[in-house]
């Protein structure tokens, strides 16, 4: 009398095996840190970002 329920989405467990390793790779990849490019240190901008950072301040009334 009573239908049995089965599931429409079936997978093989080669297809979880599959998968389970692809979750693995991704969940790896993130733990990787990235690959840090050398910066070079630029002083003149540096100085030209203060000055910008001191006049905005100033015409503000913080500095004086």
């Amino acid at each position: 009398m009573g239908a049995a329920i089965t599931s429409t989405a079936s997978t093989t467990p080669r297809e979880e095996v599959t998968m389970m390793k692809r979750l693995r790779s991704v969940l790896r990849l993130g733990r990787q840190p990235a690959v840090k490019d050398t910066t070079l240190f630029d002083g003149q901008l540096l100085d030209q970002k203060r000055e910008d950072a001191y006049a905005a301040l100033h015409g503000m009334g913080i500095i004086r």
